[in-house]
C-alpha cells in the first residue's frame, strides 16, 4: 500500500512499531493487612500489597497487556477495578466492577486480571467492592505513549486523598443507619499527598515537570497548587487537552489531571505544594481537621522557602467541564435522551438512599454481566437484571444524551465505566431541554461534579458492547443507592463474549448463583431478587421542588466545587454569582 499523505504514514508506522513492541506486563499481587500510621495520629489497619503500603503504582505502556494475579488473604471479600480503562476489546469480563461484571474473590481465594490497554494517560486501579479502597486498596495506574506530543523532562505522580481512622465497614455501619436519616458522611480525620501526611519533592531547575495529579478520596474534592509556579493543563482523565495555563486545579473523587510545571532558573528557594480539601463536601467541618495540606518542593534542601501565595492568586481559571481535548471533535448528534432526577431521601427500610428516578440502586444476586451471558434470548428484557439495577438498553453506536439533575444539597462526581463521554452542559436549577450553546469542542473525560441542586448534560457513544456502571463516586453513595446499569448491544455482547466456568466457580465458592437472573433464576421468575425499597417522600412535594428549580435554572460554564473560585463576579453574573455560592464559601484561608 502506497502513503500518499506523509503525516498519515507517520502516525501508521508509529501505531504499528507501538503493537510490534507491546509486552504482557504481569504483576503478582498478594493482598494482606498491614498496620500504617501515614497521617502520624493514629495507627489503623490496611490493605497492603505484597506487604507494601502505599503499594507501588503500575507503569505499563500502550498496548501492552496487564496481568494481574491477585490472591486475596484478606478475611473478607475483594475485587479490582481499573478506573478509566474502557475495556473495549472485549474484555468487558475484566472490569472489575463488584456484582456489576463478576462476584467479588472470596477470602483465600486467587484471581486473575488480563486484558490489553489501549489507552495512554493517567488512571488508577481500585477495589469496587462496597467502600472498600478507603481501606487502601488503591493504586496509580500510568500507561506511558512513546508518541507523546507533549515535551517534558521528568513524571511524578501526586495522589491526593481523604484519611479515615476507622475502617470503611465501621464507618459505613455508622452511615447507613436509622440514626443517621440526614444521610450525613462519615468526615475523614485528615487529608495526605502520596498517602502520607510528609510527602516531599525535589525539582532541578530550568526543567519541566509533568504532574499526574489523582484525586483517590472516597469523598473529598481537593484544590491543587504550588507557591509562585503557573501549571499547564495537558490532560483529564485519560484525554489529551488543549493546554491551558492556570495557577491551580481542583479534582473531586475520581478525577485525574496531569498538569506541566516549568520550574525556576535558580535554587535560591523552596516552595509548597498545597492540596486544599473543599468544605463543600463535607456536612461539618471538625475543629481538628487540617483542610489545607502542604508537601514541601525542594530545589536546594539548604535554601529557605518562598512566602505562600496569597490565595486570590489561585482563583477560578481551571474549569473541569470545560478543558477541551487536543484533538477537535465536535458535539455528537443525539438518538436519544436519557433523564435521571437524583436525590437523597428516607425510604421504606427507614435508611436514607441516593435515588434515580426515584429508585435507590440495590444489588443483584448475580453479576449483571453474568446474567446477559447466560439468559439467552432474555438478554434484552431489562427486567431480568433485576427490578432494582436502574438498567438501562442501548443500541450499538447509539448517541445518548444523559441529563442529571441533582435536587440533593450535595454535590456528586459521577462516573461512567467503559467510556469517556462529552460534557454538554452544566448549570443550576433544573435542565428540562432548555436552549444551550454546544461546545464546539466539548470537554472529554470519564468523571463529571454535578453542582448541588443543579444539572450536567453529557453524550456518549454507545459503541462498547456490554455492562456498564454509572455512578456517583463518593464512595458511600455506591452502597447507598447512586447507581445506574447501563448495558450495550446485549446480543452482540453474547456473540462476542463468553463466561468462563472459572467466573460462575467463584460465584458459587461465595456462596452466591453465577448464573441466570437478579434472582439467580431462569427467565422472568424473579421471586427473590433485590426489591421493595422506595422512597417515603411525597411525590407531590418532590414535583414542587422541581418546579421551582426550573424556575431559577440557569446554565453556567464555571467551576462547580473549586477551592479558589473568585466570588467578586460582576454585577451582570448575579444570577451565576448566587448559584455557586453555596459551593465555594469558606473554601480558601
Amino acid at each position: 500500500m502506497k502513503c500518499f499523505a506523509t503525516l498519515s504514514c507517520v502516525l501508521a508506522a508509529a501505531m504499528s512499531l507501538s503493537y510490534a513492541l507491546a509486552e504482557r506486563v504481569v504483576y503478582d499481587w498478594n493482598l494482606e493487612y498491614k498496620n500504617v500510621n501515614p497521617d502520624g495520629l493514629h495507627e489503623r489497619r490496611v490493605i497492603s500489597i505484597n506487604d507494601q503500603w502505599p503499594p507501588a503504582p503500575v507503569k505499563l505502556n500502550i498496548n501492552d497487556t496487564l496481568v494481574i494475579h491477585v490472591h486475596n488473604r484478606l478475611n473478607e471479600p475483594t475485587v479490582i477495578h481499573a478506573h478509566g480503562i474502557n475495556q473495549n476489546n472485549r474484555t468487558n469480563i475484566y472490569d472489575g466492577a463488584g456484582m456489576v461484571t463478576q462476584c467479588p474473590i472470596p477470602p483465600n481465594y486467587d484471581f486473575t486480571y488480563e486484558f490489553p490497554v489501549t489507552q495512554a494517560g493517567t488512571f488508577w486501579i481500585h477495589s469496587h467492592f462496597k467502600v472498600q479502597y478507603m481501606d487502601g486498596l488503591r493504586v496509580p495506574l500510568i500507561v506511558y505513549d512513546p508518541n507523546e506530543p507533549f515535551e517534558y523532562d521528568q513524571d511524578e505522580i501526586v495522589t491526593v486523598s481523604d484519611w479515615y481512622h476507622e475502617d470503611s465497614y465501621t464507618n459505613l455501619e455508622q452511615y447507613m443507619n436509622e440514626d443517621n436519616l440526614d444521610g450525613v458522611e462519615p468526615i475523614p480525620q485528615s487529608g495526605l499527598i502520596n498517602d502520607h501526611v510528609n510527602a516531599t519533592f525535589h525539582f532541578k531547575p530550568g526543567k519541566t515537570y509533568r504532574l499526574r495529579i489523582i484525586n483517590v478520596s472516597g469523598i473529598a474534592t481537593f484544590g491543587v497548587s504550588i507557591d509562585n509556579h503557573d501549571m499547564q493543563v495537558i490532560e483529564v482523565d485519560g484525554v489529551r487537552t488543549q493546554a491551558k495555563h492556570v495557577r491551580s486545579v481542583y479534582l473531586a473523587a475520581g478525577q485525574r489531571v496531569s498538569v506541566l510545571v516549568k520550574t525556576k532558573n535558580t535554587a535560591d528557594k523552596n516552595y509548597r505544594l498545597h492540596a486544599d480539601m473543599a468544605p463543600v463536601m463535607f456536612d461539618y467541618i471538625p475543629d481538628d481537621l487540617q483542610m489545607n495540606i502542604e508537601a514541601p518542593i525542594y530545589y536546594d534542601e539548604a535554601k529557605s522557602f518562598a512566602p505562600r501565595d496569597d490565595p486570590s492568586l489561585k482563583k477560578g481559571e481551571y474549569d473541569d467541564a470545560f478543558t477541551p481535548p487536543l484533538i477537535e471533535a465536535p458535539a455528537l448528534k443525539v438518538d436519544r435522551q436519557i433523564n435521571f432526577t437524583i436525590d437523597f431521601v428516607e425510604n421504606t427500610d427507614g435508611l436514607n438512599h441516593g435515588v434515580i428516578n426515584g429508585i435507590p440502586y440495590l444489588t443483584p444476586l448475580v453479576p449483571s454481566l453474568h446474567t446477559l451471558l447466560s439468559i439467552g434470548e432474555y438478554a434484552n428484557n431489562s427486567a431480568v437484571y433485576g427490578p432494582q439495577s436502574i438498567t438501562h438498553m442501548f443500541k450499538l453506536n447509539e448517541v445518548i444524551e444523559l441529563v442529571i439533575n441533582n435536587l440533593d444539597d450535595g454535590p456528586h462526581p459521577f462516573h461512567l465505566h467503559g467510556h469517556a463521554f462529552q460534557v454538554i452542559a452544566r448549570g443550576s436549577g433544573i435542565y428540562s431541554n432548555q436552549s444551550i450553546d454546544v461546545p464546539s469542542n466539548p470537554t472529554y473525560r470519564d468523571t463529571i461534579g454535578v453542582p448541588s441542586e443543579g444539572f450536567v448534560v453529557i453524550r456518549f457513544r454507545a459503541d462498547n458492547p456490554g455492562v456498564w456502571f454509572f455512578h456517583c463516586h463518593v464512595d458511600w453513595h455506591l452502597p447507598a443507592g447512586l447507581a445506574a446499569t447501563f448495558i450495550t448491544a446485549p446480543e452482540l455482547a453474547q456473540e462476542t463474549m463468553t463466561l468462563p466456568q472459572e467466573w460462575i466457580n467463584m460465584c458459587i465458592a461465595a456462596g452466591q448463583p453465577g448464573t441466570g437472573n437478579a434472582a439467580g433464576k431462569e427467565g422472568l421468575d424473579l421471586d427473590g431478587a433485590p426489591d421493595g425499597v422506595r422512597p417515603i417522600q411525597s411525590t407531590l412535594m418532590m414535583s414542587a421542588l422541581i418546579a421551582t428549580l426550573v424556575g431559577m435554572s440557569t446554565v453556567i460554564w464555571h467551576v462547580w466545587v473549586d477551592p479558589g473560585a473568585d466570588e467578586d463576579d460582576d454585577e451582570d453574573d448575579e444570577q451565576i454569582k448566587m448559584d455557586k455560592k453555596p459551593l465555594l464559601q469558606d473554601q480558601q484561608d
